[in-house]
């Protein structure tokens, strides 16, 4: 699928730094493996584990630039589907 049938949708926003990762509070439940980018569609890293419950999960992600502050929303491509987006929207 080329880049041109996929938009970026938000993930979630950046929630901290935890020994050399990255932890997003996440709207988003992405793959392990699944690239992660920037507002720039610069490519932040891979992610490595999802964590917490179902209703309020984390997302820890590891690549070489991780210099984000807290709060910065962060990106994965996918698929344009129109309407039928399910994903989760946080507070």
């Amino acid at each position: 699928m080329s880049h041109e049938a996929k938009k970026l949708k938000r993930l979630g926003k950046v929630w901290g730094r935890v020994e050399g990762s990255l932890v997003i509070e996440a709207e988003l439940l992405p793959e392990l493996g699944e690239k992660i980018y920037d507002s720039r569609l610069r490519e932040v890293g891979r992610v490595v584990s999802i964590l917490g419950p179902v209703n309020h999960f984390f997302v820890e992600v590891m690549g070489r630039n991780l210099d984000y502050k807290e709060g910065t929303s962060l990106y994965v491509l996918r698929e344009d589907r129109g309407k039928q987006d399910t994903g989760r929207r946080s507070k």
